[in-house]
């Protein structure tokens, strides 16, 4: 397979630089992202998101106009464990260089501007309650991650963005928006030469535009899951949804890097209930499961988790059959090397988009790994190592399900 032409540069401050060289390609990637996401420890639920979001707002107005003034895309995310903004262009990435740190290290908070991003904001929240599958995966997070963040979205609830000021977002930022938790990120087709320019440009945009303090590492903090495994909630839905959680360990203590053991169980999952699995074509035959399901595996500070979702008009069939095909069914070699060719050409794929392997090798730096030496771990496991995975993480892992019923079932 090959390998991704990296060349990094650390900082005193802590900060770190990669710039990812792609000769051939005309188009470019810059970004920064920031070990800081959802799920990490803050004063109001949802400040990550809501951060991201204000972010964009400077004295002078929205900063996304000024990328769009030299023909520049410019946009963010926030996940469980991270926060990035980017900017994908082809030309100018003298002038994208500098707007990307002002983005990141300057904020602009006030009354009012956080009164009206709150209220965007939970109209967002909105539309994702009225989703059924958000609903399930809503009471899987409260039963396994009670009390925490990762019980609530990732924007928040309602009473946290009527509490939000900028006084307490520009307290988030303080406390996260350090030097020694972002990495900046290029890739495209840079020289050489404008390698060590960014680098050496990267190096006096960090010291004017970033907090330079010392952090300490990020730790898992686990919480008790609550009793109760098992929730039944009626509703008005012509068919049912049916969630399964899986609590799943701190993968460390069975031997693996995270972005390891989330792959190998992405693959179980995919082996035993995706669209490719002998399961999958039974459950069609049975009337059990008319569509693919969502699958889902997470890691994050405040612990290690996979989601299952579906939609059935028979949800206790569903569960039955997904809990005793998860737990109970072996997993043939030819499925293992079926996933893992999978997995590979999807390595591939990622290796020619531009975007994705930049934030890849952006998320795999705030792990202290890389794209190359993530890749190889999956080129060269082998079935036996897969199979011993997966057998110690389930050992430790706890299950817990909810049924939205649906009208035929709640009556």
């Amino acid at each position: 397979m090959k390998k991704l032409d990296v060349t990094t540069r650390d900082y005193k401050s802590g900060f770190r630089a990669k710039v990812i060289r792609r000769p051939l390609f005309a188009q470019k990637f810059m970004g920064i992202i920031v070990d800081f996401g959802g799920s990490d420890p803050q004063k109001l639920c949802g400040g990550a998101h809501f951060l991201e979001h204000k972010l964009f707002a400077k004295k002078n107005g929205d900063i996304s106009q000024q990328f769009e003034a030299v023909g520049v895309s410019t946009n963010a995310f926030t996940t469980y464990n991270e926060t990035m903004f980017y900017a994908s262009f082809t030309e100018h990435w003298r002038q994208v260089l500098p707007l990307i740190f002002e983005l990141v290290g300057t904020t602009y908070f006030t009354k009012s501007n956080v009164t009206k991003e709150a209220k965007i904001i939970a109209q967002e929240l909105a539309m994702y309650q009225d989703d059924p599958n958000w609903q399930v995966n809503y009471e899987l997070m409260q039963m396994m991650f009670p009390k925490t963040n990762l019980a609530e979205d990732l924007t928040g609830t309602k009473a946290s963005l009527k509490k939000m000021t900028p006084e307490i977002l520009q307290e988030i930022y303080d406390n996260n928006y350090v030097s020694g938790r972002m990495e900046f990120v290029a890739c495209g087709g840079f020289s050489e030469n404008q390698t060590r320019e960014v680098l050496r440009e990267v190096g006096k945009l960090e010291s004017k535009y970033l907090i330079s303090k010392k952090v300490a590492p990020k730790k898992l903090t686990l919480v008790s899951p609550k009793k109760q495994h098992n929730t039944i909630i009626d509703s008005d839905l012509a068919t049912s949804r049916v969630g399964i959680g899986i609590r799943l360990p701190n993968f460390e203590k069975v031997g693996l890097k995270n972005s390891t053991a989330q792959t190998i169980l992405e693959m179980m999952l995919q082996a035993k209930l995706g669209v490719t699995s002998p399961w999958f074509e039974e459950m069609q035959k049975q009337g059990i499961l008319n569509s693919p399901m969502e699958l889902q595996v997470s890691y994050t500070t405040e612990g290690n988790f996979a989601t299952i979702i579906g939609a059935s008009n028979k949800p206790d069939l569903f569960l039955e059959n997904t809990k005793n095909q998860l737990l109970e069914v072996p997993i043939s070699k030819e499925a293992f090397v079926f996933q893992k060719k999978e997995v590979l050409a999807q390595t591939i794929r990622e290796f020619d988009d531009l975007s994705t392997v930049a934030i890849e090798e952006a998320e795999y730096g705030l792990e202290n790994e890389d794209f190359n030496t993530a890749a190889h771990v999956i080129q060269s496991l082998s079935f036996n190592e897969f199979y011993t995975a997966i057998d110690n993480i389930l050992a430790k892992s706890d299950i817990f399900t909810t049924i939205l019923k649906g009208k035929e079932e709640a009556d």
